[in-house]
């Protein structure tokens, strides 16, 4: 596995080396245990998960220009400070004021979120399963909203009901996914097996919930290369039954089902992340390359509708944030800053909102349970529910 790897491991330090080996070793003992082969969706829950060894769980640096990859909150504030105005609304309408942030990353976007609003939040729940970034999050907090520290409280499991707002934001593209082909008219698994000292991809069988899924969509393409999100399913699933009164808003990359298995996609978009590198390849490295893959977020609405959450809008991160009032935010900073503090800002916002950036990319999408109004800031104009 160490042979034949891209430049960009050239650099590797004796540390990360070891605890990959390490990781290694326990995913190859797992195949050797299941007959040669594994599903993808359980050897990608070992590289990003396994207890101090995967990607989300181990102390090496990942967020920001310095590491792996950088997400919105990390650009601006603004993003933050915005989210907390939908949150804000959602709260007006009776909801209890309390918000359930899951897998906060670093803490900055909970940060922001309470350096908007903290005196109108009683209670800020971080679900987070990683004891680094627990860590990492408390530092966060500390320095930036100290006057709110007590009201963050960490989680390692989902409480059995809820009253309030949840939100995620790139969360979903980071649960396992099973990978499937589909060639000669069949739909086959595709796991991951190790030989000649490499992980390889092998066939699979696949579980009745994929099974269930596959049976859903409408395609057959030949030589055809794809993910199914049956965790994703399960999960808004379990939201939905843990939702008492509230709402739950997500923020991701991906679409609609029939953009996201369009026959031009052959290839899914199961991708890797190292040192701001894209990389094809997933099967390299595990606990040190981040792996995801863009949402299916017409599976993630019919999810939650089955369980009876109610879908308030879809749209993409760009008319959100404006829908939010990024508009006004900017005329108030441009009469309040410099010249050259309000072009940094201006740059930053532009990586939020722009087609060619994260605004069309990435989607947001939003649901309630027991709230009488539907109508949303965020979403009040180019609502794209028709797309899922």
């Amino acid at each position: 596995m160490m042979n034949n790897t891209p430049d960009i491991f050239k650099n590797l330090t004796p540390e990360e080396v070891q605890l990959s080996k390490e990781l290694q070793e326990i995913i190859i003992n797992e195949i050797d245990k299941n007959g040669g082969v594994i599903s993808f969706s359980r050897y990608m829950e070992l590289a990003l998960y396994y207890p101090e060894l995967g990607y989300y769980s181990n102390d090496l640096f990942k967020f920001g220009a310095s590491g792996d990859f950088v997400t919105a909150p990390l650009i601006s504030n603004i993003f933050g400070f915005l989210l907390a105005k939908q949150i804000m609304e959602i709260f007006s309408f009776g909801v209890e004021k309390s918000i359930l942030e899951f897998g906060a990353g670093n803490g900055k976007l909970a940060a922001d979120i309470l350096i908007s609003s903290g005196e109108n939040i009683n209670k800020y729940y971080i679900l987070e399963l990683s004891a680094n970034l627990k860590n990492w999050q408390l530092e966060t907090i500390k320095q930036k909203v100290p006057q709110y520290l007590d009201k963050v409280i960490w989680l390692d499991t989902l409480p059995e009901t809820f009253n309030g707002v949840m939100i995620a934001n790139e969360v979903l593209d980071a649960q396992p996914c099973d990978l499937i082909r589909y060639a000669d008219g069949k739909i086959i698994g595709v796991g991951v097996g190790y030989e000649n000292n490499h992980f390889v991809y092998r066939d699979c069988e696949l579980s009745n919930t994929t099974q269930d899924i596959c049976k859903t969509l409408n395609y057959d393409y030949h030589d055809y290369l794809t993910e199914i999100h049956s965790i994703n399913q399960i999960f808004m699933q379990t939201i939905a039954k843990t939702i008492n009164h509230g709402a739950a808003i997500f923020i991701d990359y991906g679409a609609g089902q029939q953009e996201y298995y369009h026959p031009q996609k052959a290839r899914g978009s199961l991708r890797g992340f190292f040192r701001q590198q894209v990389m094809d390849s997933v099967l390299v490295y595990p606990g040190l390359i981040d792996i995801t893959a863009s949402v299916n977020f017409s599976l993630i609405a019919n999810s939650a509708i089955d369980a009876e959450l109610e879908l308030i809008g879809y749209t993409t991160q760009g008319n959100f944030l404006i829908n939010c009032g990024l508009t006004e935010l900017m005329t108030q900073l441009h009469s309040e800053l410099s010249n050259e503090q309000y072009l940094k800002i201006s740059n930053q916002v532009n990586k939020l909102i722009a087609n060619n950036e994260m605004g069309d990319l990435f989607k947001v999408i939003g649901f309630s349970k027991g709230i009488n109004s539907s109508n949303w800031c965020g979403f009040a104009t180019n609502d794209r529910t028709f797309l899922l």
